[in-house]
């Protein structure tokens, strides 16, 4: 018994168990809706899954080097807004906008970075007060739809490549950068041993805390990220958007077998648990299952996560 329990753990932390828990639901979908495995259903559910993967990568950026950014919603509500108001339906602005976005978004991870950094203020609590600062900011920016984003750039969004979106295929670039960052070069090396253990890491000559600052400015490029294709998705700059995004993005990396108290992780693990959240809800919606009782389902999975994830032992 013992065996069996220490093999599920591994297949756990190296991300491969999560690939068991999406295939189950995948086969559970197929048995219950002959709509699930068409191509526009797979077509819609991969393009829906675009933000969530880009606000995963970002989040397993800050929880591999022992923090969880809960700004992490509000940064993508933020950068959406100021996509869509800038832009405002004009193509010659779009190119300058997004870099502008961008640079707005690595200035909100440098400012998370400080509070933990500098003001040695603990991730949760830097990443809360900016989690309530946008907040504030994207209420005071607009309470409604805001701006847009021209049809043809909204419709391009939605076109498609071997089957998948456009979109689909940067998230695949990003994650191959993102897994070659981590796992080839020595900024990467750096990142597992500031997670793992900060102050050995710093007797070997690791600067951590420069480590964990350049990981948080990334985890919130990434948010902007999400928050750019949010927006040309929906063609406007919705003030809803993005709720709950912060939640998601950790169940997804806990439970893709990314160590919560960082150090240890896995992209392909990370990309598993995007898909399988993305996978359950589409499938529940196919279902017609309530909104509320899939707010019920994502907050089990919640539980579930810390309960069979998060673990320090390897």
């Amino acid at each position: 018994m013992s065996a069996t329990v220490a093999l599920v753990r591994r297949a756990a932390s190296q991300g491969l168990l999560v690939w068991v828990l999406v295939l189950g639901v995948a086969v559970q979908a197929a048995a219950t809706s002959e709509f699930f495995f068409t191509t526009p259903n797979l077509s819609n559910a991969t393009g829906q899954m675009v933000p969530l993967a880009l606000a995963s990568m970002g989040q397993m950026c800050a929880i591999l080097v022992g923090a969880i950014d809960l700004s992490v919603g509000a940064t993508a509500r933020v950068s959406a807004l100021l996509t869509a108001g800038f832009i405002n339906d004009d193509p010659v602005r779009i190119l300058p906008v997004v870099l502008g976005v961008l640079v707005v978004s690595a200035l909100i991870g440098a400012i998370n970075g400080a509070m933990v950094v500098w003001l040695r203020f603990h991730p949760l609590i830097a990443t809360l007060i900016t989690f309530n600062l946008l907040s504030g900011a994207a209420l005071a920016y607009t309470t409604g739809p805001v701006g847009g984003i021209p049809s043809e750039t909204v419709a391009y969004m939605h076109e498609g490549f071997l089957g998948l979106p456009f979109p689909v295929w940067v998230v695949i670039v990003l994650l191959v950068a993102l897994g070659t960052m981590l796992t080839r070069t020595r900024f990467g090396r750096n990142a597992f041993a500031v997670g793992g253990d900060a102050e050995v890491a710093r007797r070997a000559g690791v600067n951590a805390g420069a480590v964990r600052f350049r990981m948080l400015v990334l985890c919130s490029m990434l948010a902007g990220m999400a928050g750019i294709v949010l927006a040309f998705r929906q063609g406007i700059g919705d003030p809803r958007v993005a709720q709950g995004l912060e939640l998601d993005s950790i169940v997804a990396v806990v439970i893709g077998g990314v160590s919560i108290f960082g150090g240890r992780g896995t992209v392909i693990g990370m990309l598993g648990g995007v898909v399988f959240l993305n996978i359950l809800r589409n499938a529940m919606n196919l279902q017609g299952v309530d909104p509320l009782l899939q707010q019920v389902v994502s907050g089990a999975l919640v539980i579930i996560a810390v309960a069979l994830f998060t673990r320090r032992e390897a």
